[in-house]
């Protein structure tokens, strides 16, 4: 299988559903009432944007200088300096996604979720690092 390819297909397949995105936050605005806080005063089209970049930067995190450097900016953000999202409402956040690519994929299937897990796997394992918690005996040189 290749991966990469399955996902792109999916996600061609997803966006033809002009309600993809606005799905996507319905879920997972369900999965826990601090997801819907977070985004209460937020102007929905500019946050469904940030939400399609946040699936190309999550793509390229680790395939470029530039797209690392961007990334790494993208992850501080949502980090305890930022947004302070905690670790594992990135794996609700994904699953949450993956919802909403098996209503909107007419071909999910196991492989695709794989795909789209393979495909995300290194960008969300940053974003978890940059989102954990430091511990007071950790040093940065």
């Amino acid at each position: 299988m290749d991966t990469q390819q399955v996902f792109n297909d999916s996600y061609q397949r997803c966006t033809k559903d002009k309600q993809f995105f606005y799905t996507f936050y319905d879920i997972f605005w369900q999965k826990d009432e601090k997801f819907r806080r977070m985004f209460a005063s937020t102007d929905m089209g500019k946050q469904i944007k940030m939400l399609k970049l946040s699936i190309v930067l999550l793509m390229l995190s680790t395939s470029s200088k530039e797209s690392r450097e961007l990334f790494n900016t993208y992850a501080e953000r949502h980090g305890r300096g930022g947004l302070n999202v905690s670790p594992i409402d990135f794996d609700i956040w994904l699953d949450s996604l993956l919802e909403t690519v098996a209503i909107s994929d007419p071909l999910f299937n196991a492989d695709v979720d794989t795909a789209w897990r393979a495909c995300f796997q290194r960008g969300l394992a940053l974003m978890k690092a940059a989102c954990e918690p430091h511990s007071p005996t950790s040093t940065n040189h």
